[in-house]
């Protein structure tokens, strides 16, 4: 794992603003101390350099290792003014005292509904929007925030409108129907500028523009190692983790990637969506299907 280093920042002239001292190179946040930063940087690079001394856990800043090392006391410094009750940690004990608040000093100012924070009067400004901004492109529905129109997308995913009139594959957008049936046809449309292969997607197209320019954009988080393909990369990292995140619906078999997963199942449900050219035959899996075709080639003469 990388450690954080702070790069010396030139003295300020009199017409440099300060929004770039102290700016987070991934994000662009800015801090007002050095310190602030240093901590901040943790979090895009994972870094955890604090350790519990009792359980090992790892954490970002001396801070949060303190506050969680008292979960493994009976200590609770924080004490309610109001009922005396105690708690662990801060936000806890700020969570209760709003219990106690009667004062409500956020009002809305369309109906003069009262809150007791910025945050909840806000939100509930909303359900007086007329104008919803945030509009769905499959079906037109507007949402006031873009929180709600994400999840309305996940219900069109689960709807899966396009659908494949060659077998039972459906997809929540057009594009991903029109690629899945070149499964079906054979159709190669994205060519490669430095060989003869083809693709069925600009995106594989990229990957394997890769393998000719050497690049490798996709570092793992645990070791040294780059991929020219995220997918690559994903499957390397199950090293690391020992994470099997998709598991088949027929059996209790996991996977650490979705494609062994969609050719697992495929003995399941007995579909073959890779069909031969010269004699239609069907396979269930791409590899099998080159094999085949190989079948076909005129014999070597001798």
């Amino acid at each position: 794992m990388s450690k954080v280093t702070l790069k010396s920042v030139p003295k300020k002239s009199s017409g440099q603003t300060k929004e770039k001292i102290n700016q987070c190179k991934y994000c662009d946040k800015v801090y007002d101390y050095p310190a602030l930063l240093v901590v901040h940087l943790r979090t895009h690079t994972g870094e955890k350099p604090f350790k519990c001394d009792i359980c090992e856990k790892a954490f970002h800043s001396l801070t949060l290792m303190k506050c969680h090392k008292i979960i493994h006391s009976d200590e609770m410094p924080y004490e309610c003014e109001t009922c005396q009750k105690k708690f662990r940690t801060v936000k806890a004990i700020n969570k209760h005292i709003k219990l106690h608040v009667e004062d409500k000093p956020y009002k809305c100012d369309i109906c003069d509904k009262s809150f007791t924070s910025n945050s909840n009067m806000y939100r509930h400004m909303f359900i007086h929007y007329r104008d919803k901004p945030c509009e769905c492109k499959l079906c037109g529905k507007g949402f006031t925030r873009n929180k709600e129109l994400k999840a309305h997308y996940s219900e069109h995913k689960n709807m899966k409108p396009f659908k494949c009139d060659k077998c039972d594959k459906a997809y929540f957008q057009e594009a991903g129907l029109t690629v899945h049936k070149f499964t079906h046809t054979g159709e190669k449309p994205y060519k490669c500028n430095y060989c003869e292969k083809s693709f069925t997607s600009n995106g594989l197209l990229k990957n394997h523009h890769r393998t000719h320019t050497g690049e490798k954009p996709f570092k793992c988080a645990y070791c040294e190692k780059s991929f020219a393909a995220n997918r690559s990369l994903r499957s390397h990292e199950t090293i690391h983790t020992g994470e099997k995140a998709f598991q088949c619906k027929y059996c209790d078999k996991l996977f650490s990637l979705s494609g062994n997963l969609m050719m697992h199942q495929r003995m399941h449900t007995g579909e073959k969506p890779f069909q031969c050219k010269i004699c239609d035959k069907r396979f269930g899996h791409k590899g099998n299907l080159n094999q085949h075709e190989k079948t076909h080639l005129p014999s070597p003469v001798s």
